[in-house]
């Protein structure tokens, strides 16, 4: 707080200084030179230059590669039964691997509904109850069936291996997937 103080009366105690005469001045003239018009543009010669950057980058080989490691996400359905048990999921699929028509998956999580065995005690009965599951899908595989023009989607036909979380045990499943890829 004291420095302030000082920097005010500092600059309290300071006489002004007016400029008294202003500096001469005169007048700029303006100097305006002409821009070349611009040239008018070839585009045969920047495909020609698009050609030679083409050619001079190293040449694919004519055997295409079988195995495409690319990226898909996925939204589908998918059911199945196993043990008497019926169960079905809604997932998120990553694939990761392309080869021909067929993508390979990483392990990934679905929510579904499963009918497990559950018992109760009043009436001294067991029965089947539909309970919400996670499902995690370790491996799944996914042919690509067609494209739907209308949607914007590729569909596939997806086979996985599950694992249902609620009932501690492994599982099969077949259904649909769609992605934009």
């Amino acid at each position: 707080m004291r420095w302030m103080l000082t920097t005010v009366l500092l600059f309290a105690s300071l006489s002004p200084v007016f400029a008294d005469d202003a500096l001469p001045s005169r007048p700029l003239d303006a100097l305006f030179s002409p821009l070349p018009a611009p040239a008018p543009v070839n585009f045969d010669l920047l495909d020609l230059r698009a050609e030679q950057r083409d050619a001079s980058r190293p040449k694919r080989t004519d055997v295409d590669e079988h195995t495409h490691f690319v990226t898909k996400q996925h939204i589908g359905v998918a059911a199945g039964y196993d043990g008497g048990s019926l169960h079905g999921s809604v997932g998120y699929y990553l694939t990761v691997a392309e080869w021909g028509r067929w993508n390979f998956g990483v392990p990934s999580i679905a929510l579904g509904l499963g009918r497990y065995p559950a018992y109760n005690a009043r009436l001294n009965q067991s029965f089947m109850k539909e309970e919400l599951a996670i499902f995690v899908s370790m491996a799944s595989a996914h042919y690509r069936a067609g494209y739907i023009a209308a949607w914007g989607l590729h569909w596939y036909v997806n086979i996985e291996q599950v694992f249902d979380v609620h009932a501690n045990r492994a599982g099969s499943q077949m259904g649909i997937s769609f992605s934009t890829k």
